[in-house]
């Protein structure tokens, strides 16, 4: 009876070391480590280039990004993503500085996403409640227009009741935006 290789095998996931540690346990580990600043590298090619430049990268690092984004198909791609994350391995304080970046950037994502989910628990209350929601944000926000927040929350209820689209829902919102919290 001939037997399977791979039975009663498991495959052990490791997580990638970072590059910028001094010492790895194998082989395997270093290319791992050296994937992962490629991917780095192939993560920040993928931003927009107004972004790529808050990154304040050095001239031959920001050249090769420029030019990876210029690139349309082909092997060129996989050897101008090797040749970004070969700069990028060169130079460790720099990976550091692109990962820390990268960590600001989806922090202030987070903060935008709360604030705009505080905006909609305002709008679905102004909805909700009505006079007391409007009272309760004139107290927060004493600038903010009372009879065009009136205004639009009966247009926003009789849009729903018609299952017209939530035009003066959006207006609502936009409005709450526009007042400084």
């Amino acid at each position: 009876m001939v037997r399977a290789r791979n039975v009663n095998k498991t495959k052990h996931h490791k997580d990638v070391p970072d590059w910028e540690q001094e010492e790895f346990e194998s082989r395997t580990d270093i290319k791992r480590a050296a994937s992962a600043i490629t991917d780095l590298g192939e993560k920040l090619c993928a931003l927009p280039v107004q972004t790529i430049d808050t990154f304040d990268l050095p001239h031959d690092v920001l050249e090769a990004v420029l030019t990876y984004k210029k690139l349309v198909k082909g092997s060129a791609i996989k050897r101008q993503k090797a040749y970004i994350g070969k700069l990028l391995r060169k130079d460790e304080p720099l990976i550091t500085q692109i990962k820390q970046r990268f960590q600001q950037i989806e922090n202030e994502s987070q903060l935008q996403k709360a604030h705009f989910h505080r905006l909609e628990k305002w709008r679905d209350r102004l909805l909700l409640e009505g006079d007391e929601a409007v009272n309760e944000l004139m107290q927060i926000q004493p600038q903010a227009d009372r009879t065009q927040l009136r205004q639009w929350i009966r247009s926003a209820q009789t849009e729903a009741k018609l299952e017209k689209p939530p035009k003066s829902a959006r207006a609502i919102f936009q409005y709450l935006k526009e007042l400084s919290w």
